[in-house]
């Protein structure tokens, strides 16, 4: 997939930025490969500078880059990464319409970590008394699930937080706020995972 693309004016240097980050990754390798897999629209729209990756994307991106290029490379993006994604998500937060946006998200990340707790639960209990031939992939699956699990919560906090920051700087404006960081890096994408895309529930 052609990483070039034409960035948005708010947050466009956090978009120019990721580009750039993506474009030392395997794209088809480790998170970056796993989250193309899952959420290609998503991605794409993070390098359009239309939308803001969730903070624990940008973690794992710097992962990759840590096993490709060394701990001391990805240290020296983590507080650049940290600083520009800031920016970036103020900037979009500002936009007419958003509120209501990362409220549905909000409900919707919600779901998924509910789905994600009770599949976690279900293979774990399953995994005791299976079959040997079975074991290796439940424990996949298992690891998966936790994976999944945690990104939903990390998610659903950071989605809380931007609405708190909505609600403390415009308080006389309702929002719905709604009900209420994996296993090894992976060396392949070479299976879809399933779990917690960008922006909300992935169909089955």
């Amino acid at each position: 997939m052609a990483l070039g693309r034409q960035l948005h004016d708010d947050g466009g240097e956090f978009a120019s930025y990721f580009e750039d980050l993506l474009s030392r990754l395997d794209q088809e390798a480790g998170w970056c490969g796993v989250f193309w897999q899952r959420d290609p629209d998503g991605m794409a729209a993070c390098l359009d500078g239309a939308e803001v990756p969730p903070w624990d994307v940008v973690q794992a991106l710097l992962h990759d880059l840590a096993a490709d290029h060394g701990t001391h490379a990805a240290e020296r993006e983590t507080a650049l990464a940290r600083t520009l994604h800031e920016a970036a998500r103020t900037a979009h937060d500002a936009r007419p319409g958003v509120r209501q946006l990362l409220g549905e998200r909000l409900d919707l990340m919600l779901v998924e970590r509910r789905y994600a707790a009770e599949r976690q639960a279900d293979l774990a209990a399953r995994l005791p008394g299976a079959a040997p031939e079975d074991v290796e992939r439940l424990r996949l699956d298992l690891a998966w699930a936790r994976d999944d699990h945690e990104r939903a919560t990390a998610r659903s906090a950071e989605l809380r937080f931007r609405i708190e920051e909505l609600e403390r700087s415009a308080p006389s404006v309702a929002v719905s706020a709604g009900a209420e960081g994996a296993p090894d890096r992976p060396a392949r994408a070479s299976r879809r995972p399933r779990g917690a895309r960008f922006a909300g529930v992935e169909a089955e």
